[in-house]
């Protein structure tokens, strides 16, 4: 009877060490870094030009969610003004090229802190227009640029911790 329980117990804990998957946490600071690689970023609408730049990754895992806040210098008509805002989108994996991305990134929020245009109501009228709207993907994470001395290097999904992203391999 000793026997079948010991070889019984030895099996669950060969079933469940084969079940552990490895996680690797990867911090909002360590990402935000990564991220700044790719700023800044520039879009023109109506004669209104936007640099965004200064990119910090938020994760609120309570909420789940992540979001980018940015700052944003707008140029119209020679004159520009500084604002801060807030780019949200769900991320996922890319199995094409392995990164951690916002595919439709959104500028949610949008909050003037320097003004130093005589007449800025055109050129924020025009940025607030673009709240809601898709910007191009946004790459959080290549993950191939991530040496966790994985074969494929291609985590299975990612989750949201109170100390960053954990990918689960």
């Amino acid at each position: 009877m000793r026997s079948f329980l010991a070889f019984g117990l030895m099996y669950v804990v060969i079933l469940s060490s084969n079940a552990i998957a490895e996680q690797y946490t990867i911090t909002a600071d360590e990402m935000t870094l990564s991220l700044q690689t790719r700023f800044p970023v520039t879009r023109s609408y109506e004669g209104v030009e936007a640099v965004f730049s200064h990119p910090e990754l938020i994760i609120k895992n309570l909420d789940d969610e992540i979001k980018i806040e940015v700052k944003i210098k707008v140029t119209y008509q020679g004159k520009s003004l500084l604002a801060d805002g807030l780019i949200v989108d769900t991320a996922s994996i890319q199995t094409v090229d392995n990164t951690l991305r916002f595919d439709h990134p959104k500028l949610e929020e949008f909050f003037v802190s320097q003004d130093d245009m005589p007449d800025s109501a055109e050129a924020i009228k025009v940025i607030k227009q673009t709240i809601g709207q898709t910007l191009p993907p946004i790459v959080l994470l290549d993950l191939e640029k991530i040496d966790l001395n994985m074969v494929g290097n291609e985590p299975a999904k990612f989750s949201l911790s109170p100390l960053g992203i954990v990918l689960e391999y």
